[in-house]
């Protein structure tokens, strides 16, 4: 069917696509992997999209992606194989995976639907990271065909759960690698387009009961305002959408300027940095603007704001209000991740611990830490000068070793993280670097010069080191004994890390200072 123009229903969309893509910048990518089950609005998408490519002669490669979520025996092998012929119709690559959704829900205590979008959207990201190596492609964007319809469900869903404009402005064009080129279209228009040009599509029966939120709102309610008022509620609903757009795009430029003023970068020396906000900054910040900071943290963090509700939201910022944090307070956050937060930093995990958010900041103090056991010993070379250095890996870490014999000790030179050992104290092959993860015994530790020691753990509760890192903390330690020689980043109690500290090594050695290893530890950028 031709409109009074002569053009086909499917031109018209493919034109108000482009025009949409242009507008929002969808297609500016290396490629695009559309999501297609087999569905009128999946097939819709992949046939727009294949269309809009072909005629805009953009450089843009095409790939579609079919999820079997072995939900309806017959049926998910029958969308399956639709789904594969009209990929070859439209000269389109398709990559087929099979998912188990109902185990995995039961297994994660989740709803199926709840896991199925997970496992939906992990595909996704494993297929473009295929690509990238593959093709390499640097910038990948996955295609899904929600449409006007499925808009206004969203928003009236989010509405009766205490949603903000975020939520009823949702979905969006595109939230991060995620494109939405069909936000200009309706269902129907969709399905008509198709059936002109006798293309055939899947349809879940499911969609069609009256079960399950968003069936209410597409089959029950929204029939039912739009019998009852006259008005269109789709439309309606859209062309809110269409108004509170804009003051929420107004609000996220304000608030990204918030966030930069709040970020921190965790973990300086860390290969990994964390991201993690200032909590006086924040709570200084108006409630609009902080709740919206806390919101962009948490999808920088994961890369998504997937179920981060109201009520973890509420907990967060009553979290970073405190005017003081005694020590660590870790919060339960939806897929086991952690809300952190420990003295000014507040900060995401996935950490069933949050033991990497510790260690970043244990890390800015200085210190060094390991998420693993550590208990390697520290050889002495067997010829002195550069050609004898030695350099020991440590396992399952991107940390050094690097040990160095001086003959000339006026080439000794400082640095943070050097320890300069007496000879005789790594001689009989019992020194090790040490952490309590390996060798959890009681230890003692006391400054060179200091009059006495105290027990390692009251040390780090005195410097205020956080608590969870603190058994992944790094040290120097004869392995026959409980006195720690040195804690990179804290002091040592033998030998020296200065020029003040050798002198003072001297007085009170005499001229008993021949043999001095240098041992620096480093974290390895490359990671090798």
């Amino acid at each position: 069917m031709k409109n009074e123009t002569g053009n086909s229903l499917r031109h018209e969309l493919s034109q108000r696509v482009g025009d949409f893509c242009r507008e929002k910048g969808l297609l500016d990518c290396d490629a695009v992997i559309t999501g297609c089950s087999g569905g009128p609005d999946s097939v819709a998408l992949l046939l727009l999209l294949s269309d809009l490519i072909k005629e805009s002669g953009k450089p843009v490669k095409l790939y579609a992606i079919h999820i079997n979520h072995n939900l309806r025996p017959g049926d998910c092998d029958r969308d399956q194989a639709l789904t594969a012929k009209f990929c070859v119709s439209v000269n389109v690559p398709l990559k087929i995976e099979r998912f188990d959704v109902e185990r995995y829900a039961e297994d994660t205590r989740m709803s199926v639907e709840t896991a199925g979008r997970m496992l939906r959207y992990e595909a996704f990201d494993m297929y473009a990271d295929e690509l990238r190596a593959a093709k390499g492609y640097k910038e990948i964007r996955i295609a899904v065909a929600h449409h006007k319809n499925d808009l206004a469900e969203t928003m009236m869903m989010n509405l009766f759960r205490g949603a903000g404009l975020e939520g009823l402005v949702n979905p969006k064009a595109r939230t991060g690698n995620i494109i939405r080129p069909l936000l200009c279209c309706t269902k129907s228009e969709l399905e008509e387009m198709l059936r002109q040009e006798n293309i055939k599509f899947a349809v879940d029966a499911t969609n069609l009961e009256p079960e399950g939120t968003r069936n209410v709102w597409r089959n029950v309610l929204f029939p039912e305002v739009e019998k009852r008022t006259g008005v269109n509620a789709s439309g309606s609903l859209n062309r809110t959408y269409s108004l509170i757009e804009d003051d929420l795009d107004y609000l996220a430029s304000e608030a990204e300027k918030a966030y930069d003023s709040c970020l921190v970068m965790l973990g300086r020396n860390e290969v990994r940095q964390i991201r993690a906000i200032d909590c006086k900054k924040a709570g200084e910040l108006p409630p609009a603007m902080s709740s919206r900071v806390i919101r962009k943290l948490w999808q920088d963090t994961f890369g998504n704001l997937t179920d981060f509700e109201t009520a973890n939201l509420r907990l967060c910022s009553e979290l970073i209000g405190r005017k003081t944090a005694s020590g660590e307070v870790i919060l339960p956050m939806p897929f086991s991740r952690k809300a952190y937060r420990f003295g000014n930093w507040f900060c995401f995990s996935a950490d069933k611990e949050a033991g990497d958010c510790a260690r970043a900041i244990a890390s800015d103090m200085g210190l060094f830490t390991a998420a693993v056991p550590v208990a390697v010993n520290i050889p002495v070379p067997e010829t002195y000068g550069k050609d004898g250095a030695i350099a020991v890996k440590i396992p399952n870490t991107d940390l050094c070793i690097y040990i160095y014999l001086f003959e000339n000790k006026g080439d000794l030179e400082y640095n943070n993280f050097s320890w300069f050992c007496p000879l005789e104290s790594a001689q009989d092959g019992k020194l090790a670097l040490l952490n309590s993860l390996a060798d959890p015994k009681s230890r003692v530790f006391g400054k060179a010069g200091a009059s006495g020691s105290k027990k390692v753990t009251r040390l780090f509760t005195d410097i205020k080191v956080p608590e969870s890192s603190r058994s992944g903390v790094l040290f120097a330690a004869r392995k026959d004994s409980d006195r720690i020689l040195w804690i990179p980043g804290v002091g040592h109690a033998e030998g020296f890390t200065s020029p003040l500290s050798r002198e003072r090594y001297g007085q009170a050695e005499g001229t008993k200072t021949a043999g001095i290893l240098k041992i620096t530890l480093e974290r390895r950028q490359d990671g090798n």
